[in-house]
């Protein structure tokens, strides 16, 4: 009886390490330079996006969160804003799907995203994920 309880506990362990896997999910980023017009030195633009249920995008500045934005369940873009040291910044997502059908005849579905930053209503850059 002793040992049927600790394999029930080993794979609840088990069911529990992957839900986790599952729910933190995976992570990727691009980054860029913007040079500010006031001669200050260079600030380094990273855009994360976390895989998982909502997709979310972290816009940051010099390692400094600004902008923290995800995909509404119903739409294919979004529009968020945020400061930084005094300028403002702005971040649009938009995405697009495709279907492909497989030899198997399953439907697969593709998301793509592009991420632009702008600062003072400057382009900074488009990110691709």
């Amino acid at each position: 009886m002793k040992s049927l309880n600790v394999l029930e506990f080993k794979y609840t362990y088990y069911i529990l390490f992957l839900l986790l896997l599952f729910a933190g999910g995976c992570s990727s980023s691009q980054s860029t330079m913007y040079k500010p017009s006031d001669g200050e030195a260079g600030w380094n633009v990273d855009v994360t996006k976390k895989d998982g249920l909502t997709d979310e995008f972290i816009c940051k500045i010099n390692g400094t969160t600004v902008i923290t934005a995800s995909f509404p369940f119903i739409g294919d873009n979004f529009d968020k804003s945020g400061t930084y040291k005094g300028k403002n910044v702005k971040m649009n997502g938009y995405k697009s799907s495709t279907n492909s059908t497989g030899a198997d005849g399953k439907v697969q579905s593709t998301d793509k995203f592009q991420i632009r930053v702008f600062i003072d209503d400057q382009l900074v850059d488009k990110f691709d994920f």
